[in-house]
C-alpha cells in the first residue's frame, strides 16, 4: 500500500474501497472490520486508517463510490440524449445484478434502522442518487426538452423510489427484462404528458 503521495492517494483509496466491498459481501456490513480489509490487501490496519478515519467513513465511501458512478452516467448523458435515455442507461449500469453490490445494498438497508453508521452511509447513497437524477431533470427543463411543472426534487425522489423498489422484485419473481420494461414504463408515466420517448425496450 503506497503512502500518501498525491499520484497514489486516489488509487490507494480505490483499492481499499474495493477490498471493503469484498469483505462486506462475504461477512456482512456489521461484521466487516478494518482488520479484515487490511488483511485482504496485505497491509497494516494503520494503513487503512491513514485514508479512512473509521469503519463508518469507509462504508460511506463504498456507497458514495456507487453514487459517483451514477452521477457520471447522468453527466455524460446531459448532452444530446433525452432524459429517458439517461434513466435507462442508469438502470442498465446500476441495476443490482452484481451479487456483491446486491448483498451490500440490501443488508445496509435492513441494518440502517439500528446502526447509525450504516444509516448515514445509506443516507449518503440515497441523497447522491436523488441529486444526480434531480440535476438531470433540471437540465432537461432548462433546455425545454422536458415540459413539466413537477418539482424536480420530488420527481427525482419518486424515480429513485421506483428504481430501488424494482430491485426487490427480482428477489421474488421477476427477471431483469421484465424489471427493465417496468422501469421504462414507470419513467414514462412520471414524465407524461408532455414528454415521451422510444428508447431501448427489450422483450421479457
Amino acid at each position: 500500500m503506497p503512502k500518501v503521495v498525491p499520484e497514489y492517494k486516489e488509487d490507494a483509496k480505490r483499492r481499499i474501497i474495493d477490498a471493503a466491498m469484498d469483505v462486506m459481501s462475504e461477512r456482512g456490513c456489521e461484521q466487516m472490520a478494518i482488520d479484515d480489509v487490511a488483511k485482504k490487501l496485505g497491509v497494516t490496519k494503520g494503513a487503512i486508517y491513514w485514508y479512512f478515519s473509521s469503519k463508518g467513513s469507509l462504508m460511506d465511501a463504498v456507497l458514495a463510490t456507487i453514487c459517483g458512478n451514477i452521477q457520471q452516467v447522468a453527466f455524460e448523458s446531459y448532452y444530446n440524449r433525452p432524459l429517458e435515455e439517461t434513466l435507462v442507461r442508469i438502470f442498465d449500469r446500476f441495476s443490482l445484478t452484481d451479487d456483491r453490490q446486491r448483498k451490500i445494498f440490501f443488508e445496509m438497508l435492513a441494518l440502517a434502522t439500528r446502526n447509525s453508521d450504516i444509516r448515514h452511509a445509506t443516507w449518503v447513497y440515497y441523497n447522491e442518487f436523488v441529486a444526480a437524477i434531480e440535476d438531470a431533470i433540471k437540465n432537461e427543463k432548462k433546455k425545454k426538452f422536458l415540459q413539466t411543472h413537477a418539482d424536480a426534487h420530488r420527481l427525482a425522489l419518486l424515480i429513485v423510489a421506483i428504481f430501488n423498489g424494482l430491485q426487490n422484485y427480482e428477489m421474488v419473481w421477476m427477471n431483469q427484462n421484465e424489471i427493465r420494461n417496468l422501469w421504462i414504463e414507470g419513467v414514462r408515466i412520471l414524465l407524461k404528458p408532455s414528454y415521451t420517448g422510444t428508447y431501448g425496450e427489450t422483450n421479457p
